[in-house]
């Protein structure tokens, strides 16, 4: 219980807003998509506060996980102490529940749970980014490698991390109603 408060707290760690508040900068929640990530930042025009966002966010993810391990928790304890980094990216206690949609700490998580499953997702994020431009749906398209991948490089891992993938789809739900709708927004080159 004490490592799921743990990566919940690191989880509630809004880099986004984080950032923004050090910098002087408006809350990314009221500007652009209203998502406090590397996407919204990057949209709202500074690749510099995306790229440090994308690494926060990436980086606690992957710092629970760690953390877990060096606590010798079996892989499937940490893959719930992952989880609970993301609940904390999604309902940040820090930032009035108002988070993000949970992909790039979702990332680093992964990374340090199955790093061969984070790299066939970000194989996934890259093609599909590259082919549409479009971020919400190489997010999806990432997050939905990853139950296959784990089935058989660590099946230890299915449910906590099939449970991180479909929080990630239910935080999407407004993506995808765009992408069905055909007006998604696209990431112009």
């Amino acid at each position: 219980m004490f490592w799921l408060v743990i990566a919940y707290l690191l989880g509630s760690v809004s880099f986004a807003v984080l950032i923004s508040h050090l910098r002087h900068l408006p809350d990314p929640r009221k500007l652009g998509s209203g998502n406090p990530g590397a996407s919204n930042m990057l949209r709202l025009g500074n690749r510099s506060l995306a790229l440090a966002t994308l690494a926060g966010d990436l980086g606690k993810g992957a710092l629970a996980v760690a953390l877990a391990r060096y606590a010798d928790l079996s892989l499937l304890q940490q893959g719930w102490v992952g989880l609970a980094a993301v609940c904390g990216h999604i309902l940040p206690i820090f930032h009035r529940l108002q988070g993000g949609k949970g992909v790039a700490t979702a990332a680093g998580v992964m990374l340090m749970l199955c790093w061969p499953a984070a790299m066939i997702a970000a194989l996934a994020w890259g093609l599909t980014f590259y082919w549409q431009r479009i971020a919400s749906l190489a997010s999806l398209l990432a997050s939905l490698t990853l139950p296959p991948a784990l089935a058989w490089l660590a099946p230890a891992l299915l449910l906590p991390v099939t449970l991180i993938v479909l929080l990630i789809l239910l935080r999407h739900r407004l993506n995808i109603g765009r992408l069905l709708a055909g007006v998604e927004n696209r990431f112009r080159p």
